[in-house]
């Protein structure tokens, strides 16, 4: 019998059942590292639609803040930037229209205006069509994601006096849902968002006389006409505070069959009793440095002669309050507003006209020191409108007050900032 000796047969096969092992190991931890990584790409997927969902998000809010920085500006061009001519309409002229009782109404070509931003990293580029403009025009970039959004204004349906939807849309990128004639397609992400936007009136409670004064009123001796011929106002020419004084020239006129003498409140108590800010607060429905930093308001600081400064100021920002940091000296001929787009001139100083001036509007007095001054010293001044004084006045020269309530209800209806109405902002998916 022969015996064969295995034990070199059995050294070649030590190993092999860890070798099989380590394989099946090795194609574990494959599958293992395959699918986190298809967890990862899958997450960093997710993250990216996250971030262009957000970009769209914040590029339709953008448009909403646009919107209403637009709304309270002056004249514009078709890109959007201030002009400087005064002959072009302002943002709120063409996009938007009121009727009689202040109610915004879309007429004529208005409904399809689309005012269209690309935000880019050297700053934004806009588009403000005119009715006669047609679809906004931009330049698109070379390369970038452009976020863009486009905005419109929505009256159907809303009947309340000062009122309009703002819808914006917002885009991750340029594309045809922000931009038509755009040619990369359409954007990676898109969102809207819209809000009810109501008129914080630049006029919250007009006068109800020609010349309000809180303290004393002193005409000098000179003739000052003043005129009431509105029967809803009761006719009164003139309404202070404190006694009128030195008023045997003056020459006022109130509603038919009313003597002048009865035309006229002095001691008003209701008057008297208010503060300064009070009474601020009482004509504009909110104190006086909300008032002044509103976006439908602009300054003007005066260093001495600012005629121009100010006649500039109200020809390119029509519709706007026109704060005037005075004294104010107007010694050139001038006609400041018109009865359909009056002037709410508000003057923190003493006045002096030497020119022949005409203002369509309300003419607001206050000095800090609590007396003002308005002195006419040549010319003919005539204010249509009404004028009110902070404090005490006193006038000399013989300056014209017409009262005229189609000015205060157009200043009061359709002048002032539009801003967001609390519980009306929604945002949902473009084309919901």
């Amino acid at each position: 019998m022969t015996v064969f000796d295995t034990a070199p047969f059995r050294a070649r096969q030590r190993g092999a059942a860890a070798l099989l092992v380590v394989v099946v190991l090795f194609f574990i931890l494959a599958l293992v590292t395959a699918y986190a990584g298809r967890n990862l790409i899958f997450e960093q997927r997710t993250s990216v639609n996250n971030q262009r969902a957000t970009q769209a998000f914040e590029a339709a809010e953008s448009g909403i803040d646009f919107a209403v920085s637009q709304l309270g500006s002056g004249r514009i061009d078709a890109a959007c930037q201030p002009d400087a001519s005064g002959t072009l309409s302002t943002f709120r002229q063409r996009m938007l229209a009121q009727d009689a009782g202040g109610v915004f109404v879309a007429s004529g070509a208005q409904p399809t205006l689309r005012p269209t931003c690309m935000l880019l990293n050297a700053g934004g580029t806009c588009s403000c069509p005119g009715p006669s403009a047609g679809a906004p025009v931009l330049a698109e970039p070379v390369g970038g994601l452009a976020p863009t959004f486009q905005v419109r204004f929505e009256t159907s349906g809303i009947t309340q006096p000062g009122v309009v939807r703002v819808v914006s849309r917002g885009c991750s990128s340029l594309g045809t849902q922000c931009y038509a004639a755009s040619t990369t397609g359409s954007a990676d992400a898109v969102a809207e968002v819209s809000v009810l936007l109501g008129l914080n009136s630049a006029l919250a409670t007009p006068p109800t006389a020609a010349l309000t004064v809180r303290g004393a009123l002193n005409f000098n001796g000179d003739a000052v006409r003043i005129s009431n011929a509105d029967p809803g106002s009761r006719g009164v020419t003139i309404d202070a505070g404190g006694a009128l004084a030195n008023s045997g020239n003056a020459v006022l006129s109130s509603t038919p069959g009313t003597p002048a003498a009865d035309s006229v409140i002095t001691a008003d108590p209701v008057l008297g009793a208010l503060t300064a800010e009070r009474m601020f607060v009482s004509f504009f429905g909110m104190d006086r440095t909300t008032y002044r930093t509103q976006p439908a308001a602009i300054q003007v600081t005066c260093s001495g002669d600012c005629d121009t400064a100010v006649a500039n100021a109200i020809a390119r920002n029509p519709g706007r309050v026109v704060w005037v940091q005075g004294p104010l000296t107007i010694d050139s001929n001038r006609v400041f507003g018109s009865p359909s787009t009056p002037v709410m001139l508000v003057v923190q100083g003493d006045l002096t006209v030497s020119a022949n001036l005409q203002l369509y509007g309300v003419l607001y007095l206050f000095d800090p020191s609590g007396a003002s001054s308005w002195a006419t010293t040549a010319g003919s001044t005539l204010v249509q409108g009404a004028v009110v004084a902070e404090g005490a006045l006193s006038m000399q020269g013989a300056p014209a007050i017409v009262f005229d309530p189609g000015v205060l209800a157009t200043i009061n209806r359709t002048q002032g900032s539009l801003v967001r109405i609390p519980g009306s902002w929604r945002d949902f998916a473009a084309g919901s």
